[in-house]
């Protein structure tokens, strides 16, 4: 099931963060809009993948229309950022090598997620990124 939830870029010292009024607590920055908006793709995923992992309960996304501006936020854009919900979690098996395993857990902690939650995270980050897919 897709949703789309609104994000708002503002303007920040160093570039532009964004944040999810539908989606307390899940935000992200970009040094130009464009990254802004790129970013805010995989941290909405990420967020989402790990509060159904943990049972959440999403709240349902607002019409762009209905989110009123904020107070003291430097509004330059809304967005509405698809965000894939599914149903329940996949348990996969998967092998690493030692050193990988060890990034993830570094990666993990960085980011204040779970192994899982780290995986969800990079491989939507890099999905999200132009020219991030190669061929082979």
């Amino acid at each position: 099931m897709l949703r789309f939830y609104t994000a708002i870029i503002e303007k920040a010292k160093d570039g532009f963060g964004v944040f999810f009024p539908d989606l307390p607590g899940c935000t992200s920055f970009g040094r130009s809009q464009e990254e802004a908006a790129t970013n805010a793709f995989a941290a909405a995923q990420a967020h989402v993948a790990l509060s159904l992992e943990y049972g959440d309960t999403l709240p349902e996304p607002r019409p762009l229309d209905e989110i009123p501006a904020q107070r003291g936020v430097k509004e330059k854009a809304r967005l509405m950022v698809p965000v894939e919900i599914a149903e329940e979690p996949v348990r996969v098996n998967i092998s690493l090598p030692g050193a990988a395993l060890e990034a993830l857990d570094r990666t993990a902690k960085e980011l204040s997620l779970s192994r899982s939650g780290a995986i969800a995270y990079l491989a939507l980050e890099r999905e999200a990124k132009p020219n991030s897919r190669t061929r082979r």
